[in-house]
């Protein structure tokens, strides 16, 4: 069947209209979504990483501290991160360091604050490659890295020579080089 041109002008523009009159009408009956919201997933971790290691350097361009772990995994939730074998190293002025190895750890909000979980083992260095000249044995470190200071409510042991301290509780300022057991200290010192 031939259409002629004048009913095909009219024909074509009512088949487009009743076409999109259709559309409109199909997408009303459609319910409202609202905007769309993305799941919010908890303990899912947003990145990880291998052999991570972060570098914080002072105004002179100089490392302050330094945080390694074999494992990092970040979670955006609470801008946490779960540290497996981590190393915490604070670099002093003249070469001095204090190295904290731990089981586990955590950075909380980056690396405002940084959690040591079960045994620690803290060692200071008087120069980069220097012997160890003391050792401090405790659990469960909390490290303030702006502050330079590090705590814990657990029973400490302090090794410098033959030289032996134990408390429960420390404090540290790397800072000032400071030590600081809270309690029950006794200590045995060889001549």
């Amino acid at each position: 069947m031939i259409v002629p041109d004048r009913l095909r002008k009219i024909l074509v523009p009512l088949l487009v209209m009743g076409i999109a009159g259709l559309s409109v009408w199909l997408f009303q009956g459609q319910p409202h979504k609202g905007k769309a919201v993305r799941a919010k997933l908890r303990n899912v971790p947003d990145a990880f990483m291998e052999n991570f290691t972060s570098e914080i350097l002072n105004k002179q361009g100089q490392p302050r501290y330094q945080l390694h772990a074999s494992r990092m995994a970040h979670y955006a939730d609470d801008d946490r991160s779960e540290l497996a074998n981590p190393q915490f190293i604070a670099f002093r002025p003249g070469g001095q360091r204090w190295t904290m190895v731990a089981e586990s750890g955590e950075a909380l909000e980056g690396t405002q604050r940084i959690m040591l979980k079960g045994a620690v083992t803290i060692q200071r260095q008087d120069a980069a490659q220097a012997p160890v000249s003391l050792e401090i044995r405790t659990r469960d470190v909390r490290i303030q890295p702006a502050k330079d200071t590090a705590e814990s409510d657990q029973p400490t042991t302090i090794i410098h020579g033959k030289d032996t301290l134990e408390g429960v509780g420390l404090r540290a300022n790397f800072r000032q080089g400071q030590l600081q057991l809270l309690s029950q200290v006794r200590g045995t010192y060889a001549p």
